[in-house]
């Protein structure tokens, strides 16, 4: 998160089927990498959780094998990204003898959590793994639910004195939710989603101020909070509050309304961006 904070202008950043043999093979290596996980691994802790397999993942590892990187393998099935990896092995075609040599040098990263999903994709003696653990994200549909908790949230934290890093600040009267405001959040929020660029100025070169004027909002006084990462409203707004710069916007006795909104960008990492919008009519 970034922070630049103003006196009346303030912004702050916090696919195709697969062969039943191919299904066969990469179901094996589910099996046999939950039973790696279960192992210990240099006297390591073994990792808790199961791994699955995943018919998208076995395509990113076609996408590997034809020689896509694997964020760009990603991207192209859409899959939310929250820790990926991905393991090459040129050997025999023989399973145990692959899955051997996947023990011996990636033990770690096979055990590595929280990556939850594999892929495998083989073509004759050579064999792509993808390992993944897919980001928590909330729903689009859920967007008006989730704007009405943090305005919820926010209320109730302006509604109580605390302290914005080291600088003391007084309680302050509750914001309203305002649409224009909203449609300002989600554009910038979109933004952000697709071109995986977490800046206050848009892609188009405008200013958190510019679009609040673009949404047809006359205003005396605005901010701008944003973040990335954060699956919920409760941990964006309890991040917001952590940073002093964030928290002191969001505090702002200036500002009487707000807007915010969310978007996601599924093979990125992180894979939401959010966007709150300050501000105060004229």
């Amino acid at each position: 998160m970034s922070c630049d904070v103003r006196p009346t202008l303030s912004k702050t950043s916090l696919r195709p089927a697969i062969p039943c043999a191919l299904v066969c093979v990469t179901a094996l290596w589910a099996i046999e990498t939950d039973a790696a996980r279960a192992a210990t691994c240099d006297n390591e802790r073994p990792a808790e959780s199961a791994i699955e397999l995943s018919e998208a993942l076995n395509d990113a590892a076609r996408e590997l094998s034809r020689g896509a990187q694997l964020n760009d393998a990603l991207d192209r099935i859409g899959f939310p990204i929250e820790t990926s990896e991905s393991l090459y092995v040129k050997s025999t075609s023989d399973d145990a003898a692959v899955r051997e040599l996947v023990a011996d040098r990636y033990c770690a990263a096979v055990k590595s959590a929280p990556r939850t999903e594999i892929g495998v994709y083989r073509s004759g003696n050579e064999t792509w793994i993808v390992l993944a653990a897919r980001a928590e994200q909330p729903a689009i549909e859920d967007s008006a639910a989730i704007a009405a908790r943090v305005l919820e949230l926010v209320n109730a934290a302006r509604a109580e004195a605390r302290r914005c890093g080291r600088e003391k600040v007084a309680a302050a009267a509750p914001l309203a939710l305002s649409q224009p405001l909203t449609e300002a959040a989600a554009r910038h929020a979109l933004d952000m989603a697709r071109t995986g660029s977490f800046d206050h100025r848009g892609s188009d070169a405008s200013s958190s101020a510019e679009r609040v004027t673009s949404a047809g909002y006359r205003w005396r006084a605005t901010g701008e909070n944003i973040a990335s990462g954060q699956s919920s409203a409760d941990s964006v707004v309890a991040a917001w509050l952590d940073s002093p710069g964030h928290c002191a916007n969001l505090m702002g006795p200036q500002f009487t309304e707000m807007g915010v909104a969310f978007a996601l960008s599924p093979s990125r990492s992180p894979a939401i961006y959010w966007t709150q919008v300050f501000a105060t009519p004229r």
